[in-house]
This record gives C-alpha cells, structure tokens and sequence, in this order.
C-alpha cells in the first residue's frame, strides 16, 4: 500500500481505508479494526453479531491537524510502514472470529476506564460512537454493575461528553 492508494479511498472511494484487522486475545471474540480517514484515525471493535447486525461496535475516532499526522500516528501505532499495511476495503468479507468470551466488552470496557486500552499519540481529540463506552470512560458507569439507563444518565453522559482531548 502507498499514501496515493490511502488518498484516493478517502477522496473518491468510501471515504476510509481499513488497514488493519487483528483479534486480541485479551478480549476474545472480539475484532479490532484500524482505518484511516481524512484527519482522523477510527478504530473499531467488534464481535461477530455486531457485523451480522451491522450495529453494535464500540469506535474511537482520533482527531489530527493533519493527514500527514494521521500517517505519521498510525505507523508509530501499528509499528508498521504503509507500505506493510494491508488494503481491507478489498477483503471486507474476510472474518475470522474465535469463540467468543462473553466477558470480552466488560474487558473491553474496564481497560477503557482504566486507561489502559492502547491508542495513538498525539492527536487533538477524540471521540467514542457509544453511550456505554463514553458512560464508562466518563467513570458514570460501571461496566460490572447492573444500571438502568434514564433520560438523567444520558443527559450527563452527553453534558460532560465532547471531544476529549486527553487519555
């Protein structure tokens, strides 16, 4: 893959590239995806049922100045070249999902409230797609706990959450 390649799925094709798509153990079941959008790094994680219903999946959406700044944080992150990415455009209906831990998103969610899920650098903010997800990371909801979700819970989750700029 080149950056002429990654300009032209963004400016005339689909508007993203996906140019990576790995199974993390410590979240079986899960799917992380990793895609290049103009100013912005998406990554994506989701299960098997979350594509058959093409709804579901917990994304983060890294803002940078630049597209160059794009590239330069998703090769520190993936600790590859573009030239040794993979174009998943192409294989969209490769998937391959291990048996699925029914605790993966609870995991999955716990590393998010402790910081510990692994992200790009530098970027100017982000965003995450979910009200659970950004309930979690906001430390209004506890990813063990039984809660009810109200028009209270949802207000607070949408006063507090913006762009993040930090993680």
């Amino acid at each position: 893959m080149d950056i002429q390649e990654i300009r032209r799925y963004i400016e005339v094709g689909s508007g993203y590239i996906e140019v990576d798509r790995s199974y993390p153990e410590k979240y079986k079941g899960l799917c992380r995806r990793i895609y290049i959008r103009e100013n912005k790094i998406q990554i994506d994680f989701c299960t098997e049922q979350d594509i058959e219903l093409n709804e579901g999946e917990t994304t983060f959406y890294f803002v940078y100045t630049s597209f160059e700044d794009v590239i330069k944080s998703a090769e520190s992150f993936l600790k590859k070249s573009v030239s040794e990415w993979t174009n998943y455009n192409r294989t969209w209906n490769e998937w391959y999902f291990p048996q699925a831990d029914r605790d993966a998103y609870i995991k999955l969610w716990k590393d998010l409230q402790s910081h510990a899920l692994d992200f790009p650098h530098s970027f100017n903010s982000f965003y995450i797609n979910n009200y659970m997800a950004r309930g979690v990371f906001l430390g209004l909801i506890n990813p063990e706990d039984d809660f009810e979700w109200t028009v209270e819970l949802f207000e607070k989750i949408n006063e507090l959450d913006r762009n993040f700029t930090e993680y």
